[in-house]
């Protein structure tokens, strides 16, 4: 399964004070935010566990967020959608009375399983005789909630509707805590200058520096991360910074 290039999620939009309207995410860990898309990137401050926010892009390993007006870049995997209550919540003003919520709906916040890898009409029903109910831009995240041969039943946001399935990729799933995975020595480089941690995440303590274009083994997997031995020391990287040799 390949690793995913870019999906973007909807930006909420910011009030008049630079706040943003309400939050769509929120930390698994405590985690560092940074100024770029990697862990060679100026460190702005660290997150809190739990520490609210908003997505607003995913790029590979690294996702770009707004934590209360401030913008920068952590790692995807720890990150977790808010439950659809929390989120109407927070989109009340707290100078307005209180007003009832809309019951939650089952199609609100569902985490993407694949990315569409072109501009896709979205129909009504399987077939290109059925109603074209919008377009979707390549790299949007959708939910796949059944394949009927050539075509698929997505969920955009709130929307059901199908697509031409062959133009979906599936997303790398969040991994669970212990999901590490073997693999059998695979010789890799570096292609930066990273930081090798104790733990797969930027949360975990340093252990060395790596040049670029140093030499590993890569042992197991662990969501986007990789456990590398060099030197009869293991530690850990993300995947995104290490290139096979074949």
């Amino acid at each position: 399964m390949s690793e995913v290039d870019v999906y973007r999620a909807r930006q909420r939009p910011a009030r008049s004070d630079g706040s943003v309207a309400s939050h769509t995410h929120r930390t698994t860990a405590p985690l560092k935010l940074r100024k770029g898309a990697g862990s060679h990137y100026l460190v702005q401050t660290t997150l809190e566990m739990h520490q609210r926010l908003v997505l607003l892009e995913v790029r590979g390993s690294w996702a770009h967020v707004n934590v209360d007006g401030r913008l920068g870049w952590v790692v995807a995997i720890y990150l977790e959608p808010l439950p659809t209550q929390a989120v109407e919540e927070a989109e009340t003003d707290e100078a307005t009375a209180k007003r009832p919520v809309a019951p939650s709906s089952r199609f609100v916040q569902q985490q993407p399983t694949h990315q569409t890898t072109a501009r896709l009409k979205l129909r009504s029903g399987r077939g290109t005789a059925h109603q074209v109910l919008c377009h979707l831009e390549q790299g949007t995240g959708v939910k796949l909630l059944e394949q009927d041969g050539a075509w698929a039943k997505v969920q955009v946001g709130q929307r059901l509707g199908w697509v031409a399935s062959t133009y979906l990729l599936e997303l790398p799933k969040r991994p669970v805590a212990g999901d590490l995975i073997p693999i059998p020595n695979q010789r890799a480089l570096t292609t930066i200058r990273l930081n090798a941690r104790r733990g797969p995440g930027d949360h975990h303590s340093l252990i060395r520096i790596l040049q670029a274009d140093t030499a590993v083994v890569v042992i197991a997997r662990q969501g986007a991360w990789r456990q590398i031995e060099r030197s009869g020391e293991t530690m850990w990287v993300p995947a995104s910074q290490l290139r096979t040799v074949y």
